[in-house]
């Protein structure tokens, strides 16, 4: 089930989540998406991912923009 709340009432749809009992509701990933998280951490364990610090992500972003 996929449930899309405007924006403008997400306050709302917080607010009656929250005011649900824990058992009420399970949140469970797609199953590609828990693939995909999987295959990733295996891919930073082997040393095969190129990982960029977080303030470096954003200069090639911005450079990227201003190009």
């Amino acid at each position: 089930m996929t449930i899309r709340i405007n924006d403008l009432y997400a306050q709302e749809a917080l607010e009656l989540l929250s005011s649900l009992p824990e058992d009420a509701i399970s949140v469970e990933p797609k199953p590609w998406y828990a693939d995909e998280v999987k295959h990733r951490i295996k891919e930073y364990k082997r040393g095969e991912m190129d990982l960029v610090p977080h303030d470096k992500m954003w200069e090639r972003i911005e450079s990227q923009i201003q190009a």
